[in-house]
């Protein structure tokens, strides 16, 4: 990401937070979430322990799950979703472009690409990052009140202009991970992690 663009993202963001914060209340936590499937296509999860209070004040979410998926013949998942029920100064959603970065995972690749679901095009965004000798392929979006918006400064514009003319900025990150090993290539990670995706969507789109 360009020095131009990140400070552009940083501008939209402080400029969101801020008018949002002034226009709209909290909408409620979301049903969808409480309701989450642990059982996405061939895949069975389970909750992992939650955060230390330090990264939970950071994160500033309402609410969040994070979930590993196992599957007998495909690479494992893991889920974090982290749900905003009013984007506001010093509390909205993290972009993994920077937070992942900032526990130390780098990242080798970012693109946007088509999930090819069946309520049709589906754009979300994806990583490979490194950290040490350790990779992972990232797929994430932004869950905004029914659309699936990749981008991030997007999904600030939407908030804006949700802000203005419905009194909400509520809005959800959707983060799916899956590792590359020995025994799993990039390309079967990115496989199975598409796959998980395409399945979680229907549950996911609050």
């Amino acid at each position: 990401m360009s020095l131009a663009r990140a400070l552009l993202i940083v501008a939209i963001l402080t400029a969101t937070t801020t008018f949002a914060a002034t226009r709209t209340a909290p909408a409620p936590r979301p049903s969808a979430l409480d309701a989450l499937p642990l059982t996405v296509a061939a895949w069975h999860g389970a909750a992992t322990a939650p955060f230390d209070a330090e990264t939970e004040r950071e994160l500033g979410a309402d609410v969040y799950i994070t979930r590993a998926y196992a599957a007998t013949a495909a690479t494992p998942i893991d889920l974090y979703i982290a749900y905003y029920a009013q984007q506001r100064p010093n509390v909205s959603i993290h972009s993994p472009l920077h937070c992942l970065p900032g526990t130390g995972w780098e990242p080798l690749e970012v693109s946007t690409i088509d999930l090819g679901s069946s309520a049709g095009t589906t754009r979300v965004r994806r990583m490979l990052v490194r950290k040490n000798l350790d990779r992972a392929v990232v797929l994430y979006w932004y869950a905004i009140q029914g659309r699936v918006v990749a981008d991030e400064i997007a999904s600030r514009f939407i908030l804006l202009r949700d802000s203005v003319i419905a009194g909400r900025s509520d809005a959800a990150l959707v983060r799916i991970s899956a590792a590359v090993t020995a025994s799993t290539s990039t390309a079967g990670a990115d496989r199975d992690v598409m796959a998980f995706a395409r399945a979680l969507l229907p549950s996911v789109t609050f």
